[in-house]
């Protein structure tokens, strides 16, 4: 499995963030893109890809429409991950919230790092409506600069939209044709928006509150996003699952038992309040019983659709 967005370089996970990596290979997640915030955290997201970073390959425009995923027949046997392989692909940008008081060259910095890092997107990017503060226009200034940068470095993008979908894929729309993909993360957007995300060859990702039954737009998108556009993420440390069972329960059989038992077991000291990639199995469960697939199908595809859209050879260490 693929975590299609989380943030390992958040400052709550500096005193566990081993054991959120063991966690992670436990659940049988081979990898994550770690998205930048802020101008103040991009070097902490270098120094954890520089310990696991993925290779890119060639990154061409995803197509606008593709054939349906032919059904997958993949065993719990294929998500095994070898302990040494847990791949991190860096993402940089600068999120809505931080869009106010950017030092002058802010966005020579950020060409810079993704200059030096080809397989990078830029994210997370985007539009917020859960603050007032920045204001919106300034908003919108930051991610139109930020999506510039992107059409000029051929570079997909990982984007936010919370209470602001609208208005982000108008502000996006005009870039789509020169973007070699964009991602809608932690979507929770209305039908009509996931059409048009979907028309426009993006992709689509949800998090854990796709777990929440009382979160009844998100659970619909998840159920409704084809298959061939669908990501799954955990958006950590944030959107923790609605579920406090071990992520690895939600598999059956001697394959998880394997997988467990072959990872180094520390205390796994990481504070109940904190989401990560761990849980990513709470995620792909809730997205297959939403859409009457198995859970190992929904891993399966959600993870090739990582690769398409973001580039990577080697998620899995190939």
């Amino acid at each position: 499995m693929f975590d299609a967005h989380c943030h390992l370089q958040d400052e709550r996970f500096d005193a566990c963030r081993d054991a959120v990596v063991a966690a992670a290979l436990t659940a049988g997640v081979s990898g994550v893109c770690c998205c930048g915030s802020s101008v103040s955290d991009w070097q902490k997201v270098r120094r954890l890809s520089a310990e696991r970073g993925v290779r890119s390959v060639e990154l061409r425009a995803v197509p606008r429409v593709l054939h349906a995923t032919p059904a997958l027949h993949t065993t719990a046997a294929a998500l095994r991950t070898p302990l040494s392989t847990f791949r991190i692909l860096p993402a940089f940008g600068v999120h809505p919230w931080y869009a106010g008081n950017l030092p002058a060259n802010w966005l020579a910095q950020l060409e810079e790092l993704l200059v030096q890092y080809p397989a990078a997107p830029v994210g997370e990017i985007g539009l917020d409506g859960v603050r007032d503060n920045p204001p919106r226009d300034l908003q919108r200034q930051v991610l139109q600069a930020q999506l510039e940068l992107a059409v000029r470095l051929h570079r997909p993008v990982v984007c936010h939209g919370a209470r602001a979908w609208g208005e982000w894929l108008e502000t996006l729309r005009p870039f789509v044709p020169h973007l070699p993909g964009f991602v809608a993360h932690a979507f929770g957007g209305s039908e009509e928006i996931l059409r048009e995300i979907v028309s426009m060859g993006g992709f689509v990702s949800f998090a854990g509150n796709v777990c929440n039954p009382a979160a009844k737009r998100v659970r619909a998108a998840a159920a409704a996003t084809p298959a061939e556009r669908l990501l799954i993420e955990t958006d950590a440390p944030d959107l923790l699952p609605g579920v406090r069972a071990s992520a690895v329960q939600w598999f059956s059989g001697s394959a998880v038992d394997d997988l467990a038992s072959r990872v180094p077991h520390p205390a796994l000291p990481i504070p109940q309040e904190l989401n990560h990639p761990g849980n990513l199995p709470l995620v792909a469960n809730a997205v297959a019983k939403l859409r009457r697939a198995a859970t190992e199908e929904i891993a399966s595809v959600t993870e090739a659709n990582a690769r398409r859209v973001y580039g990577v050879q080697d998620i899995e260490g190939n």
